[in-house]
């Protein structure tokens, strides 16, 4: 005779059934994981670390009795980002700079220019908008070839100068640039120059920043230059509209010799 309390009993659920349980669960833990990780990018935009910065920095060229020229010059940069939240500051030392699109008139940037070139720490902005993070970084004030007298509103226009100095360390007043100009052999320019410029750009993903490269102040003057009639100044006048620049994460371990080499194969 059939037992009645065996029918209050419930049956196991089928396999099938306690496999769709387990699923599920799984599936709620990984989204769960993925809700926290997107939030973590969500409010680390760019985390501390070593980048690789990319700037291409067009112009136009002026040089009397010779006309004019377009050109582009790249400078690859060293990065450290440090701090956290709102409170993030970012330094760079550029490792390589080079002309890369020029026209009839080519400046050429000797290996001393780019050693003598200072390392750089500025505070950097990140705010949030409704397109995502926007980014700005005001690189300061770059002097070459001359000191600081406190009181400049002028570059300096002669050698004799006070302020000028061997700035690069190769037995010539100021900076030492490379001039090439068809059907002549290569001159020299010893110029003094003085430069701010500013990033502003769009995080497109975690640790990687593209925009524009925005120019506060540019002058540049020549005092001295070989043969002398090279002597006279140039003028140069930067293209905001067609500068930019990528600011990339790469490993800790990256140096400027690594940067310079990938560079090249580019």
């Amino acid at each position: 005779m059939q037992n009645p309390d065996l029918d209050l009993v419930p049956a196991s659920p089928p396999r099938p059934v306690r496999i769709r349980a387990l699923l599920l669960v799984a599936l709620a833990i990984c989204c769960g994981c993925f809700a926290n990780a997107a939030a973590a990018q969500e409010d680390q935009p760019l985390p501390p670390g070593t980048y690789r910065l990319e700037m291409i920095m067009a112009s136009t060229t002026r040089v009397p009795f010779f006309g004019t020229s377009k050109s582009a010059s790249r400078s690859v940069s060293l990065v450290q980002i440090r701090g956290a939240g709102s409170d993030l500051t970012q330094s760079h030392k550029v490792c390589d700079f080079r002309v890369v699109d020029s026209g009839m008139i080519k400046m050429l940037f000797p290996e001393k220019f780019i050693a003598a070139l200072a390392n750089h720490t500025y505070p950097i902005q990140l705010e949030k908008e409704a397109q995502g993070w926007r980014y700005r970084a005001d690189l300061g004030v770059e002097r070459i070839g001359y000191r600081n007298n406190g009181t400049e509103d002028k570059l300096p226009v002669k050698v004799d100068d006070p302020e000028v100095f061997d700035w690069d360390g190769d037995g010539h007043p100021g900076a030492t640039l490379k001039l090439s100009i068809p059907f002549l052999p290569n001159g020299e320019l010893y110029i003094v120059q003085r430069g701010q410029s500013i990033l502003t750009g769009r995080v497109v993903q975690p640790g990687r920043i593209e925009g524009n490269i925005g120019v506060r102040q540019f002058d540049q003057r020549v005092i001295g230059a070989w043969p002398g009639f090279l002597a006279k100044s140039p003028e140069i006048e930067p293209d905001p509209k067609e500068s930019r620049f990528l600011l990339s994460q790469v490993a800790g371990d990256t140096t400027c010799e690594m940067l310079r080499a990938s560079t090249t194969k580019s």
